[in-house]
């Protein structure tokens, strides 16, 4: 066994050729440094440290997931080593779901932005709950938190930030017009939806977990009901639980939980 985890995932679009992803979330990165931080920031970083050496241990225990406490690595070397992987896989598109950092920081985001400056191919990233406020990560969302997307030619792949649990009306208009070009989109938020699709298994879980279509906004149930009726959605993938689960949002398009980036864990996507 080793650190890392893979869970391979393969989802047949009919393409002319075969793409390649990687997708990486909840690494909860706490770091500082002396120069920037004062005493009680260093000392936030520690604690916050502590608390997620057990926390995972927690969830992969929640979830039934293997993991070797040897490989107990500060979250700074979970990112970095889920960094080296990812370059060594070479995809075309790395999937950043959302909590890379534990918190705003000077230093956290410092960090996250020399590692990100490390990855060999194009990424996109979704705010997680944890990088609040989403304005201070604009640069790491690439100009824009709230919606962005790479147009592959014959797919797109759309982020959106439901960070808060809810869609904005922007979120939602900029979504028509790339439905508008009338090609298979995949969808990357940090939070998963919880649908009739799917409600059994998201019901038995904290409402911290998922945002649902039932206890939401007037634009965010609209929004659910848009996706998870539209033939041109065709997987959604998020984070945020720390288990790797499948669930689906209509009968045929799933969504894929990637578990914690602290215990290795990485979705290897295969999309043709």
């Amino acid at each position: 066994m080793s650190f890392i985890q893979e869970h391979i995932i393969s989802i047949d679009l009919g393409l002319s050729k075969t793409y390649h992803f990687i997708q990486i979330n909840d690494v909860h990165v706490v770091t500082y440094s002396q120069d920037i931080d004062d005493y009680m920031a260093i000392e936030k970083a520690l604690n916050q440290e502590k608390v997620w050496m057990k926390q995972r241990l927690d969830f992969a225990h929640k979830f039934k997931e293997s993991f070797d406490p040897k490989y107990m690595l500060p979250s700074t070397e979970c990112l970095n080593q889920l960094i080296d992987y990812s370059n060594q896989n070479n995809p075309d598109l790395v999937l950043l779901s959302g909590d890379l950092v534990d918190y705003y920081s000077l230093s956290n985001l410092d960090y996250l932005e020399k590692s990100l400056k490390k990855l060999r191919k194009p990424y996109i990233f979704s705010c997680g709950n944890h990088e609040s406020p989403s304005e201070l990560f604009v640069n790491i969302c690439q100009g824009n938190c709230d919606f962005g997307y790479v147009d592959l030619n014959e797919f797109i792949v759309v982020s959106m930030d439901n960070s808060k649990r809810q869609i904005k009306p922007s979120q939602f208009e900029a979504l028509k017009k790339i439905h508008d070009l009338n090609k298979p989109i995949i969808l990357m938020m940090h939070i998963p939806i919880m649908t009739r699709h799917n409600e059994d298994f998201f019901s038995k879980l904290d409402d911290y977990y998922s945002m649902k279509y039932n206890a939401s906004d007037e634009t965010t149930t609209n929004f659910i009901h848009y996706i998870s009726s539209s033939s041109q959605i065709k997987a959604m993938f998020c984070g945020h639980i720390h288990g790797a689960i499948t669930s689906f949002i209509a009968p045929s398009t799933p969504q894929y939980c990637c578990s914690s980036g602290l215990i290795g864990h990485v979705n290897k996507i295969i999309i043709k």
